[in-house]
């Protein structure tokens, strides 16, 4: 597929150097802060503080990296976070009470509440330093990638005003010292970015998962991972109303209480977090007591000692499947949402599967993911 978009507008703005802006990155920074400056922008700002831009993309970043454990750039080789976005989301989180739900409001209070920081003025003067410019390097081919005025604001910013209307830059920088600079966008470029909106924010969004794959190898769902999680997206119907027939005709014990499962009082859990694993298959989802599912929010429950209970309460589903024909219907009705891995119908969910082949197969699939999830920073859930 290609990266590539092509515009034709009415103020014939250069747009071929627009769709290069987001070029050969090799941080992630470009991405949040275009992304960031655009949203302020439809707010109604045209001059906007970089403060303002960097707040936003700490915000931005937050749920990718608290709630999904994603990594926004590499760690050195003493295990320090070397990306400045990251690292101000982990002291933010470190300092504040928001949790990885928490609203775009509430972290945008917490930034000016922690922001003289030390760490946290570290990481975001950092972030001043170098993308505001960069991100127009493409308007300025003429300035080659080690020119030293790259190192020279104040140099750079007159050269950048020098050129602003010659060249109708999308934006130029204002005067101020560190994030007290502003960003003002050119008139030209405003109707451009109101019409087109939608789709620039898609471009850069595919640009931004693309980076985040190539610095998360293995992780699922990456594209569901920028932003807040919206649990009515989750697809849980037809898994529970499985799980509530099966419950009818024999109980179903909680793996972590040891008890029957009451129908009134149980949620569908992911063995294996859904903010990791991104989707809602059935030999991930098990019911369990309500107040115990919010207990264990993102965390994985310790392999060891509740897998085997686990796969016990799956086979314990798919013996009914087999065994009476209205479990049948409700399991082949989760076929579209909850049995979607091509491995589940032909290794796991096998008319005839024994009990212990049953086990090996669900062990040899889901224990890597466990494994990954793990890698990521998901912590194990300590229980009593």
């Amino acid at each position: 597929m290609s990266e590539k978009i092509t515009f034709v507008y009415k103020n014939q703005l250069d747009t071929e150097s627009f769709i290069h802006m987001l070029d050969d990155v090799t941080e992630c920074y470009k991405f949040y802060w275009l992304s960031a400056l655009l949203s302020l922008f439809l707010r109604g700002k045209t001059e906007i503080l970089f403060n303002e831009i960097i707040d936003k993309m700490i915000a931005d970043a937050w749920y990718s990296v608290v709630e999904y454990h994603l990594h926004l750039g590499p760690k050195n080789t003493d295990g320090v976070v070397m990306n400045s976005l990251e690292r101000a989301v982990l002291r933010l989180e470190k300092l504040s009470e928001c949790g990885n739900m928490a609203s775009e409001e509430e972290i945008l209070a917490a930034i000016a509440e922690y922001d003289k920081d030390e760490e946290i003025k570290k990481a975001k003067d950092q972030l001043t330093k170098n993308v505001p410019y960069r991100l127009l390097a493409s308007f300025m081919p003429e300035i080659i990638g080690n020119d030293r005025i790259w190192d020279q604001r104040t140099r750079l910013i007159d050269y950048i005003h020098g050129i602003y209307e010659i060249k109708c830059l999308p934006y130029e920088i204002l005067g101020g010292r560190g994030r007290e600079k502003k960003i003002h966008i050119h008139e030209k470029w405003q109707d451009f970015f109101r019409d087109n909106y939608v789709t620039i924010q898609g471009w850069i969004e595919l640009k931004k998962v693309r980076y985040l794959q190539g610095r998360n190898p293995g992780v699922p769902g990456i594209i569901y991972k920028l932003e807040r999680e919206n649990k009515k997206q989750r697809k849980l119907r037809y898994a529970r109303e499985l799980w509530e027939a099966v419950m009818e005709l024999s109980p179903v014990r909680d793996i972590y209480l040891n008890e029957a499962i009451q129908k009134e009082a149980y949620d569908m859990d992911h063995f294996v977090p859904w903010s990791f694993i991104a989707n809602d298959e059935l030999w991930n989802l098990m019911p369990m007591e309500s107040y115990l599912n919010s207990a264990k929010n993102n965390k994985l429950p310790p392999w060891d000692r509740y897998f085997t209970a686990f796969a016990a309460n799956q086979y314990q589903m798919f013996e009914q499947v087999q065994k009476y024909e209205k479990i049948r219907e409700k399991f082949e009705k989760c076929n579209r949402d909850n049995l979607v891995t091509s491995w589940s119908m032909e290794e796991l969910y096998v008319p005839g599967c024994k009990m212990e082949t049953f086990c090996h197969v669900l062990e040899k699939n889901l224990y890597p993911i466990y494994e990954s999830a793990r890698m990521q920073g998901y912590g194990i859930w300590k229980i009593g």
